[in-house]
């Protein structure tokens, strides 16, 4: 233990143990974390999963509102305009899963002069009752993976290095491998110990990487599956209003033109070098 303590080199093998032991905890933390997730994924992927499930765990609700949108045309209770607007049919197939019935039963309560847009069955208010019903029943899974294990290891291998640097340098003892070398060196070496710490730490996957990629496999071939049932143009036109325009810019504002002061224009017509010669312009020409 005094090794690890007192000499250059078991101070160098000290700190990078303690980041290995960082690693390790964080992943044992992780891996029992996540047995209950695991298990999920697992019933899934020997399960039946629903399409428009499978497209919300795939894509969120944009995803699972286009899948259900086509779902609904191949059974007839939507039709699609050539400009991708959506109106019910007011027949077709009884939609026997709650979410389905929920959007069907929305979009037929539309006003005759209107239409629904993919895009709307996001965000509006009309289709809360179906976005609830889809979240509602969907596995609880949480599909990218946590960010806080990336930040963690980065840390821990900033941490590690300045505190191998200030181990050292408080110690004094020599740098490790060149024991001639000044005791600033210790500076550099913690400086290439945090570069290969650096490495392994990146390894660690951040908050956007998708967690399960057999999962998202098996959604992605769910979502096909459902969408491939109508031809290739009607697809085209579902997705045609799949996002928001975006509003027109503000128009410029007209230029004001800067009108001349009263004031100004009455001083504009005095004539300054005719006043001072006279003495005045309120003595007249008394100053000859």
């Amino acid at each position: 233990m005094d090794w690890l303590l007192t000499d250059s080199e078991g101070i160098v093998a000290f700190w990078l143990l303690i980041f290995v032991v960082c690693n390790g905890l964080r992943g044992a933390y992780c891996w029992f974390r996540d047995s209950g997730q695991r298990r999920i994924v697992d019933e899934l992927l020997v399960g039946d999963l629903h399409p428009v499930r499978a497209s919300y765990l795939l894509g969120g609700m944009a995803e699972a509102a286009q899948t259900a949108v086509c779902v609904l045309v191949d059974d007839g209770v939507v039709k699609v305009s050539s400009t991708g607007e959506l109106r019910s049919t007011h027949r077709g197939r009884k939609q026997t899963d709650p979410a389905l019935r929920a959007l069907a039963e929305a979009i037929r309560g539309t006003p005759a002069n209107a239409a629904t847009k993919l895009y709307e069955i996001a965000d509006e208010a009309r289709f809360a009752r179906f976005r609830e019903l889809v979240e509602r029943e969907s596995p609880a899974v949480r599909t990218t993976a946590s960010g806080r294990s990336l930040t963690l290891m980065l840390a821990a291998s900033v941490l590690t290095a300045t505190g191998m640097g200030l181990h050292g340098g408080l110690a004094e003892v020599p740098v490790p491998f060149v024991p001639e070398a000044d005791r600033m060196v210790w500076l550099y070496v913690s400086g290439a110990a945090w570069l290969v710490q650096w490495g392994p730490a990146c390894l660690w996957p951040s908050e956007k990487r998708r967690r399960w990629k057999a999962l998202d496999a098996c959604c992605r071939q769910e979502t096909e599956f459902a969408r491939a049932v109508l031809p290739e143009h009607t697809r085209h036109r579902i997705a045609l209003n799949r996002e928001r325009p975006k509003p027109p810019p503000p128009a410029p504002r007209p230029a004001r033109k800067r009108t001349r002061d009263w004031s100004d224009a009455v001083g504009d017509g005095v004539d300054v070098d005719s006043c001072g010669s006279c003495g005045g312009c309120g003595g007249g020409c008394g100053g000859e």
